[in-house]
């Protein structure tokens, strides 16, 4: 099997590596951080098949020397229901809730097969978990915020919550898996301020969309935001 190498990073902090998602930042209370993880979806049998379950484990204890296997098992597990790897070389993200606001952090992903053989761990990622109000780009100026649809997983409708800093020109479309266009949710120049995002399920063809996973992808400005979306039928 192949292994995921991933990237941890504290939320307010924006990467531009070539297939990670943005991150985004929403309010937390003081006591309570968030940080949001990404990788890229590893490959089983050379790369080509699908991987079916994810083991994540963090902890603010560094791993001592090559001792690998007494950190995983005194790490805190992060709950991964509902998080279907995609497919190979996809690129995922889980935000991280709960989190000790200013607390280093470390981190390590492994992956399954259909018949759970455990990949290798993943690169030791470490962070620090943050406490924020508003995103920034690279230039300090507030941009766009796109938050987590709910309720994930849906039966059907679904809500997104999308801050804008200014009047923008702003496309809102929905993906599946593939990468297929399947949902148009707003074409059109929208002012600044908070904005709800409907997906009412459906697909611009007609009928409801199947269960599966989708991603709703809002682009403005030269802005590109996406958060991943589950519809259970």
């Amino acid at each position: 099997m192949g292994y995921p190498r991933m990237r941890l990073a504290p939320l307010g902090l924006l990467s531009f590596a070539a297939l990670v998602l943005s991150l985004f930042i929403t309010a937390r209370p003081a006591s309570a951080a968030s940080a949001t993880l990404l990788w890229t979806s590893p490959g089983d049998n050379g790369g080509a098949a699908r991987v079916y379950y994810y083991d994540l484990r963090i902890s603010t204890s560094a791993i001592t020397g090559t001792d690998t296997t007494s950190w995983w098992n005194a790490a805190t597990k992060i709950p991964m229901t509902g998080k279907t790897p995609l497919t190979p070389g996809s690129p995922e993200t889980l935000v991280m809730n709960g989190l000790i606001s200013g607390a280093k952090y470390y981190g390590i992903l492994k992956s399954a097969d259909s018949q759970l053989n455990w990949s290798r761990y993943s690169n030791v990622a470490t962070f620090t978990a943050v406490t924020a109000i508003t995103g920034v780009d690279a230039a300090g100026v507030p941009e766009l915020v796109l938050g987590a649809p709910r309720p994930s997983p849906t039966t059907g409708r679904a809500d997104v919550n999308l801050d804008l800093p200014k009047s923008m020109n702003v496309e809102a479309l929905v993906f599946d898996a593939q990468g297929r266009l399947v949902r148009t949710l707003d074409h059109g120049i929208l002012p600044g301020g908070p904005h709800i995002l409907h997906w009412d399920g459906r697909v611009d063809q007609g009928g409801n969309a199947v269960s599966g996973v989708y991603w709703i992808r809002v682009s403005a400005a030269g802005l590109i935001k996406r958060q991943k979306i589950v519809v259970v039928r």
